[in-house]
């Protein structure tokens, strides 16, 4: 028996219509979801790299995703198949259609003043306000990227390589917890006045019978004369400024230094001298997680973890954010979106993922 070529075409052309309909709307939604994950993982655990690397006083690194340009192509087979008997014998037309994905994506290293002006540039008074009303707590906000208030230090030595000495933040982190306490309770508002001498935000709190003492202690630590329920938080104070109060930021490079102590190493590192240890004026050695506790903790161990929220293996040993570690995640979450956001228009092209269809 011989086959006709008109059924068999027939048979190919409607198999390869009907693949090209199918394989473009699906190829979209499996290829976009599945770039957008390997995107967003990627993205975290190169930041844990980094904050690890900053730990350890090693030099960060950041490839930025350019583009991603992918080429579908459509692969189509053609055959015949039967049984052949003396009673009966039968020939049927076959296709087969397979396509390929062909990724290729471009990396361009953060470097020279790109990585100047995003890195090392402190955080815009303007951009601490897009961040407060973008939900962050107030005290994460001023305890990552505000490093003086007034007469409070933030520990302003741990905004680069791990110090020796032990850092001054605790009348910092009282007044931060006033102004938490007094957010929580939306008895504070906060607005960004642009000015040439210098920007300035403009806190607001306001006055209740259980928030008077919170407000008057609040003033106090900040050295003003009194209680007030206006304070200008301010670049550039200007002398004699009733309710003005000086706040210094950091850069992003400062901030990520600043929760990089919540790395945890082991103490064999410490022994070989990988990483300064620091000690308080009586000579003990001063406990990071004092000052980072409720911001960051990476753990460490020799075995890979389980049910971890983002990890990396670095230097023979797996560093990693815990699943159930809320704080830890909120201000991971918090420092990817101040990369973001101070990125800019500096950052180069968006990641562009394009899916022509070719048929072979």
């Amino acid at each position: 028996m011989r086959p006709k070529a008109a059924p068999l075409a027939l048979v190919t052309a409607t198999a390869l219509t009907l693949a090209c309909s199918a394989v473009g709307p699906r190829s979209l939604r499996y290829g976009r979801g599945t770039y957008n994950t390997a995107i967003q993982q990627t993205n975290s655990e190169q930041l844990l790299l980094n904050l690890v690397r900053l730990r350890y006083r090693d030099s960060p690194l950041f490839l930025e995703v350019t583009s991603i340009s992918s080429s579908l192509s459509l692969e189509l087979g053609a055959g015949l198949g039967g049984t052949v008997g003396r009673a009966n014998s039968s020939v049927a037309p076959g296709t087969a259609v397979t396509y390929i994905d062909r990724p290729t994506i471009t990396y361009a290293p953060l470097q020279g003043s790109r990585f100047g002006t995003q890195f090392l540039s402190p955080v815009e008074l303007s951009d601490i306000l897009l961040l407060y009303h973008a939900g962050w707590a107030i005290d994460r906000i001023f305890r990552v990227f505000v490093q003086k208030l007034g007469p409070l230090q933030n520990a302003p030595r741990a905004s680069g390589p791990t110090p020796h000495n032990a850092p001054e933040f605790e009348p910092y982190f009282a007044a931060t917890e006033l102004m938490r306490s007094l957010w929580a309770d939306g008895l504070v508002d906060l607005t960004f006045l642009p000015s040439v001498a210098g920007n300035s935000l403009t806190l607001t709190l306001t006055a209740r019978a259980d928030s008077e003492a919170r407000i008057a202690r609040l003033c106090a630590l900040l050295g003003l004369p009194g209680p007030t329920y206006k304070i200008t938080l301010t670049e550039a104070p200007r002398p004699g400024e009733v309710g003005a109060v000086q706040l210094v930021t950091r850069s992003l490079l400062g901030g990520m230094y600043y929760v990089s102590h919540g790395v945890e190493v082991p103490a064999e590192d410490y022994a070989l001298g990988r990483v300064p240890t620091t000690r308080d004026r009586d000579g003990n050695v001063f406990d990071w997680a004092r000052m980072t506790g409720a911001l960051m903790r990476v753990r460490h161990g020799a075995r890979e973890p389980k049910n971890a929220y983002v990890s990396v293996f670095y230097r023979g040993l797996w560093f990693w954010i815990a699943d159930n570690d809320l704080d830890s995640k909120s201000t991971f979450s918090f420092i990817t979106q101040v990369l973001e956001l101070q990125s800019g228009e500096i950052k180069g092209v968006a990641p562009v993922l394009t899916l022509p269809i070719a048929a072979e």
